[in-house]
């Protein structure tokens, strides 16, 4: 049975690292906690190394929890997310959450010259289990699977527990992260998909016979306090659009009806008409996965979505193109938070 969303109109604010140095994390997340949120989250890709990151902005942090939003498994062994969750649970004064994900063959195998490997579900529960294994204390010893150990071990037990969480977007990841994991990760959702995400969940949850008493639900957006939406279109309009191409989101933008246009923006493109394949994104496919509004209306989505049964956010700020990009973030870090 699928649990009922529980109210919760003040959902808590946790930051996406949005400098694009590390100097730059340390100043937004220290002038976020400052201003009240609760938490600094970190991905990886191509830019600054996660773990680096997450220690120096920890560092100087006073409250806040630290995480990874999200660390591609097919990068880092599980022994060595392991060790990193090790380190940085050490010196997170809020904690320290593992977050993970499948990322993308673009990312994986052309960036990283690493390969895809098996299927995501069986990469995912096996890189969790082992992850979960090496944090126990275990010293492991594998003979299948992506991972061959002999005899590995982390040099010392964590002192805290990990929670380890996982983006998630089609029915099998969801209905997995409610069997295996701690909390997950959704990204570009409506209220809608939310919705859909807690059933997939609790199914999950239930064929394991797990409680979701303290699972979070967690989403990540990309948020402008402007009162002008043709000052950020075109910017969110370009990120959008790697979205629309990729199968996974088009089958969850298609749940509500944009199937079509999916097709349309893709057609568009293919045949170099690029512009009008941009400016084709309907606006309410934006708009109604995003934060953008002045500080009332956005205030008003997020209790919208906590009464829906989200638990958390990770918000990462967008800056209005050609001001200056940190002084932006800034503005926007603490308009949310007042």
């Amino acid at each position: 049975m699928t649990q009922p969303a529980t109210s919760n109109p003040v959902l808590r604010l946790d930051i996406a690292s949005p400098g694009r140095t590390v100097g730059e994390n340390i100043e937004l997340a220290t002038l976020a906690e400052e201003a009240g949120w609760r938490g600094f989250w970190v991905a990886e890709t191509t830019g600054g190394d996660a773990v680096a990151t997450a220690a120096a902005v920890a560092a100087r942090l006073q409250s806040s929890r630290i995480g990874t939003a999200i660390v591609p498994m097919q990068t880092r062994d599980p022994l060595l997310l392991a060790m990193a969750a090790t380190s940085l649970g050490q010196v997170a004064p809020g904690g320290f959450v593992l977050g993970l994900g499948t990322s993308t063959p673009l990312i994986v195998e052309d960036w990283h010259a690493t390969p895809w490997g098996s299927s995501p579900l069986e990469l995912t529960r096996e890189c969790v289990t082992l992850v979960r294994r090496f944090l126990a204390g275990e010293r492991v010893t594998t003979e299948a699977g992506r991972w061959r150990y002999r005899r590995a071990q982390l040099a010392a037990r964590p002192a805290h527990e990990t929670p380890v969480y996982l983006a998630a977007l089609n029915d099998r990841m969801l209905e997995l992260a409610g069997e295996i994991a701690d909390g997950v990760i959704l990204n570009f959702v409506t209220l809608a998909d939310v919705a859909h995400a807690r059933r997939r969940v609790a199914a999950g949850a239930a064929r394991a016979g797990r409680d979701l008493a303290s699972f979070e639900f967690m989403v990540f957006f990309r948020a402008t306090v402007t009162d002008d939406y043709d000052q950020v279109r075109q910017r969110y309009q370009r990120e959008l659009f790697t979205y629309v191409m990729a199968p996974v989101y088009q089958r969850m933008f298609a749940r509500e009806g944009y199937g079509e246009a999916c097709v349309e923006i893709q057609e568009l493109w293919r045949a170099g008409e690029r512009e009008r394949a941009l400016d084709s994104i309907p606006p309410a496919l934006i708009r109604d996965r995003t934060l953008i509004g002045d500080a009332a209306e956005i205030r008003e989505r997020l209790s919208a979505y906590g009464a829906a049964g989200v638990d958390s956010t990770i918000v990462f700020p967008v800056a209005i193109p050609d001001r200056d990009y940190a002084r932006d973030c800034a503005r926007i870090i603490q308009a949310m938070a007042s």
